[in-house]
């Protein structure tokens, strides 16, 4: 008996318990104090014609609802799938990771805001038109340009990186989401502009 060594128990990994747990606790606190408290619109208005909409708290609203839901999901299965091994510690490969996210993420968001006006100026450039992204903000394909290639930058690497490789699945995955938030976004709720709704 005395040489038997003592099996290690398998424990939830922490750092996944406290990440969950901090973004829950930042949705609930902008669900239940800073959204009522700073958004003055509700979450469905009524404007002035009677048309009925999205209002200033709609999307803050939806987005911290979506965190919650996937924080408390990531924290459950962080319970059901154990770890016999954890450092505590943060690690070269913790801070390697964190850099290449952000960089693949700022990567995506710099060019879907920089896309749709990068190429109204080459049309320009080849037609000797004067057209402004702010005028074609709203117009086929224009808006699409950099919400569709953005939104591909930001999700696909990130997919193909934890995957390991390129799968024809993925894409199509990303793909269908991009076009369902495009239905939904910019066909269903007329009165909301696709990002980056911005203006020059």
């Amino acid at each position: 008996m005395g040489g038997m060594i003592p099996r290690r128990t398998a424990i939830p990994n922490p750092w996944d318990i406290g990440f969950g747990t901090v973004m829950v606790l930042f949705a609930l606190g902008a669900l239940i104090v800073w959204f009522p408290l700073d958004i003055k619109g509700s979450f469905i208005e009524t404007n002035q014609v009677g048309r009925t909409g999205p209002g200033d708290a709609f999307f803050p609203t939806i987005l911290a609802s979506a965190i919650l839901a996937l924080s408390a999901v990531q924290i459950l299965l962080t319970f059901m799938k154990t770890r016999a091994e954890t450092s505590g510690r943060i690690s070269r490969a913790n801070i390697v990771f964190l850099i290449g996210f952000h960089l693949i993420a700022g990567f995506g968001l710099v060019a879907m805001y920089v896309l749709g006006p990068a190429v109204v100026t080459a049309i320009n450039a080849v037609q000797g038109s004067s057209l402004s992204y702010r005028e074609l903000v709203d117009t086929v394909p224009y808006k699409y340009v950099g919400y569709i290639v953005g939104g591909c930058l930001l999700t696909l690497p990130i997919i193909i990186w934890a995957e390991g490789r390129l799968r024809v699945r993925s894409v199509i995955v990303v793909l269908t989401v991009i076009a369902v938030s495009i239905v939904i976004f910019d066909l269903l709720l007329s009165n909301v502009q696709l990002p980056p709704n911005i203006e020059y």
